[in-house]
């Protein structure tokens, strides 16, 4: 290189550099000088504090659970895994939806059954799909006490601009007791009540001047938890936001806030038709009724509330039914005290329709201690009639009775904090002992729950077949049986635990059960049938020399969403089959959901009107900027 252009080349790179350096300075100066006028660099160091202490007590809650990857959960872990592994099954060895689970029950909708196939339209979906069953059900519940905290951070922020107080808020909401208790036990639809937060926040921005698109945002956010499964969720929030919409209508004596629930309710509908539909038809042919007359009073939930000696095997108190993890809920004495405070001081338009709100769901969680208490009234109608254990009320309860104290607290902090946020940095400390306090009460049934290991080989059967019980079981057994395990011997499991106990729809049967005439074989009329090719969603049943008019029976149970060469099966003893004519034949057995074929375009047609309408405001937007 010539040692002029060498030069003027070194000249150009000091140049740059000097350039790159004035900039940054003058930005860093710009931004100090903003930060030091408005006080933003007090608010991101306050946040990113309560960020570090918030993701810091998920971390130690979850602490037993994360440190041991190699480990199965207990008590309902293994029915929820085998929920999720249809999932992957289905999709990464044979290239289907998870339409159909045939491992469980003599088979069953996946897709169509209300725990089923929970992580298919889910966030989590990658994750299942590229680990390991447990990697991925603990990065789960790692993402949902994230979720949940993000959350209620964020819908508190509504309410106070203390960092301190959203920070408490939301750590009493999602990482309490009740929480930890129905994680550890492998309740995964209570992992859902973490998007609550999300929905009631998109619900309550869209009642700001030309926001009222953002209560579409929070039917999307709706449809999520439909999709995963929320069986307690989904009601209940629809519950809470239908009763805080119709008392601060009343309250502001405006339509908003009911424009902003029709607008929530259905695109939540239509985002999530495919899963809500299959699962409404598979409900009506099996309904999931329940009996619920459990009671407690509320000397029974100040101890559920306040005792610290709650974990898996705990009974400090009277409970109607099942076991502690139904009911101990801890937040503490000092959460307690300021849910109290919330819900005798809080006071405006917002607040009072929350009050009402939490003591309605404070009624409910009591259950049906009269006639006519709000659970026995509303335990009659469709949906909560397949509901049971009323105190799970209390939990949502928590969220609304907090958002009451925030509004009550902030109305004489944030002013304060304003003026010294200093105050905030005292009231976080607070915070901090607070959370110390919930996540070592919180954190005990996780160091309960993940002990179960899967025998060191398991060979899978090279054909399917449905057996009537477990054909392999945990090291150390637990109370159900194995189903997990059963999947991955590729081996279907008669008696299981996934259905409702009295399910009578069974058609299939065992390969150990002495009326056991194979896979699929000639019930009326003479022939062979014979399975050639099978995957969960279809078989080919291969038949030589049928007689005429002979039934032809694929050995699982029947779903009217059964074909046969196209045609809708036969139910045949609960079973799949139908008839064909004399000779040799080849017939393609098919599970597709039904409704799919309604609800695509419903769901479809949803997101395009959603967009339609975004566009056209932006459109319209621009052309009032350019006039």
């Amino acid at each position: 290189m010539d040692p002029a252009e060498s030069a003027s080349r070194s000249r150009w790179g000091r140049r740059l550099a000097e350039r790159f350096r004035s900039s940054a300075s003058r930005a860093w100066r710009r931004f100090r000088g903003a930060t030091q006028k408005t006080g933003l660099g007090w608010r991101l160091a306050l946040n990113s504090a309560a960020l570090a202490l918030m993701v810091a007590s998920a971390l130690g809650l979850l602490w037993p659970m994360l440190s041991d990857f190699s480990t199965y959960g207990f008590h309902d872990w293994d029915v929820s895994a085998a929920f999720r592994y249809i999932t992957v099954l289905s999709l990464k060895q044979y290239h289907e939806g998870p339409w159909w689970h045939p491992w469980l029950c003599g088979g069953y909708p996946g897709f169509g059954h209300h725990e089923g196939a929970s992580n298919f339209i889910s966030p989590y979906l990658p994750i299942y799909l590229l680990t390991d069953i447990r990697t991925a059900i603990r990065l789960e519940v790692l993402g949902g006490a994230l979720t949940s905290l993000a959350g209620t951070y964020l819908l508190a922020g509504r309410f106070t601009r203390s960092v301190a107080l959203r920070a408490l808020i939301a750590i009493a909401y999602a990482l309490n007791g009740r929480w930890a208790l129905q994680a550890a036990t492998g309740h995964t639809w209570h992992l859902q009540y973490g998007w609550l937060p999300w929905v009631l926040w998109c619900f309550d921005t869209s009642l700001e001047p030309g926001r009222l698109g953002r209560s579409a945002w929070g039917g999307a956010v709706l449809a999520i938890i439909v999709y995963s499964c929320g069986i307690y969720p989904v009601p209940q929030t629809a519950l809470i936001l239908t009763a805080y919409a119709l008392l601060l209508a009343l309250q502001i004596r405006s339509l908003r806030p009911i424009a902003a629930l029709a607008i929530t309710g259905a695109t939540a509908v239509g985002f999530s038709a495919p899963k809500l539909l299959a699962v409404a038809d598979s409900m009506q042919r099996t309904p999931r009724l329940i009996g619920s007359t459990e009671t407690i009073g509320f000397s029974e939930l100040l101890v559920m509330m306040l005792d610290t000696s709650q974990s898996y095997m705990s009974a400090p108190v009277r409970t109607p039914a099942y076991g502690w993890h139904e009911w101990g809920i801890y937040v503490g004495p000092v959460v307690a005290m300021c849910l109290a405070l919330g819900l005798l001081f809080s006071r405006g338009p917002k607040p009072n329709a929350l009050k009402v709100t939490g003591v309605l769901l404070l009624f409910l969680g009591f259950g049906a201690f009269n006639q006519h208490a709000p659970w026995a009234l509303l335990h009659k109608l469709p949906i909560f009639s397949s509901q049971h254990v009323p105190s799970r009320f209390h939990y949502p309860m928590v969220l609304v009775l907090g958002l009451c104290f925030a509004a009550w607290a902030g109305g004489f902090l944030d002013r304060r904090i304003a003026a010294r946020p200093w105050l905030d940095v005292l009231l976080l400390i607070g915070v901090a002992w607070v959370a110390a306090d919930i996540v070592g009460v919180s954190g005990r049934p996780f160091g309960q729950a993940f002990w179960m290991e899967k025998p060191d080989v398991i060979r899978p059967a090279k054909l399917f077949e449905h057996r009537k019980g477990p054909v392999l079981q945990y090291k150390r057994r637990d109370w159900a049986p194995p189903m997990l395990l059963s999947m991955f011997a590729n081996t279907g499991m008669i008696k299981c635990y996934a259905l409702a106990p009295d399910f009578a729809g069974v058609g299939a049967i065992a390969a150990d059960d002495p009326r056991y005439q194979g896979r699929a074989y000639v019930a009326e009329g003479e022939g062979k049938a014979e399975v050639v090719e099978w995957s969960p969603n279809h078989a080919r049943v291969q038949v030589k020399g049928a007689s005429r008019n002979a039934l032809i029976v694929y050995n699982m149970n029947y779903d009217p969403s059964w074909r046969a060469n196209g045609e809708r099966a036969i139910n045949w003893n609960k079973a799949v089959a139908t008839r064909v004519a004399a000779g040799d034949h080849s017939i393609e057995f098919r599970y597709f959901p039904r409704t799919l074929k309604y609800s695509l375009p419903l769901s479809f047609a949803t997101i395009l009107a959603c967009l339609s309408v975004a566009w056209w405001r932006r459109r319209r937007a621009r052309r009032a900027r350019s006039s």
